[in-house]
């Protein structure tokens, strides 16, 4: 069997990658699973644990660069969700920065450079009516320059309740992984919602991306080329 003893300290997007990747590898192994459950895990109907008469083997923390390794199936196999209703001609849009400022600033300066959200907003004018703005910082300039491209272009927009409210983080990924296209952030949060739910049409910094393959990054690496059916990049911007 494949277990994780304890999540680590980590949001909620770390520990459903790390979930991921234990039943990948279970399922590829053909062996049981387990866990324990996390904050916010209720989103989805998830398997916690599948008995099988093998020996335990504890999985050591692992995210993006095990994801194209261990994967055998669907995210959307995996992370179940009973009411996967779609928002028609909606987009996400994630912003981060708070406390990526301080451990991964390169996430901001480069990630979420200026112009990457007004840009990709752009991409997407013909193609949706109502955007939907998810964030940490609702102070940022970043948000100011994203309101000014939507009103310029007289497009509708709402803040995810997340945004004024810490404590609604399950409302804000559930909405996200209805709508039916995305422009992402480098957040773990934002990526997992993005392969489970509906599946989307979704947007990335390319300027990130390369700065991630720069650095050999297996995860960015092939998110940019590998055409995954669950996160499958349309475009880089």
């Amino acid at each position: 069997m494949i277990v994780i003893p304890e999540f680590p300290e980590c949001g909620f997007g770390n520990k459903a990658l790390y979930y991921n990747n234990m039943r990948q590898l279970a399922h590829q192994l053909g062996v049981g699973f387990s866990c324990p459950v996390w904050e916010g895990c209720d989103v989805f109907d998830l398997e916690i644990h599948k008995e099988t008469p093998t020996d335990q083997y504890a999985l050591p923390f692992c995210l993006g660069t095990e994801y194209f390794e261990f994967k055998t199936i669907s995210t959307r196999d995996v992370f179940k969700m009973s009411d996967i209703q779609r928002y028609e001609r909606t987009c996400s849009i994630h912003i981060r920065e708070t406390d990526f400022h301080a451990w991964m600033p390169e996430s901001v300066d480069i990630g979420q450079r200026v112009g990457y959200y007004q840009n990709s907003i752009v991409e997407l004018l013909d193609r949706v009516d109502t955007f939907y703005i998810f964030t940490d910082d609702p102070n940022s300039w970043r948000i100011a320059e994203i309101i000014e491209c939507l009103e310029f272009n007289r497009k509708d927009y709402k803040f995810g309740e997340n945004t004024s409210d810490r404590s609604k983080f399950k409302n804000d990924f559930i909405e996200m992984s209805r709508c039916d296209h995305m422009i992402s952030s480098p957040s773990t949060f934002n990526i997992v919602a993005g392969m489970t739910g509906i599946k989307k049409t979704i947007i990335h910094s390319k300027d990130w991306i390369n700065y991630r393959k720069s650095k050999n990054d297996v995860f960015w690496c092939k998110v940019a080329d590998a055409n995954d059916e669950d996160y499958n990049v349309w475009r880089l911007v």
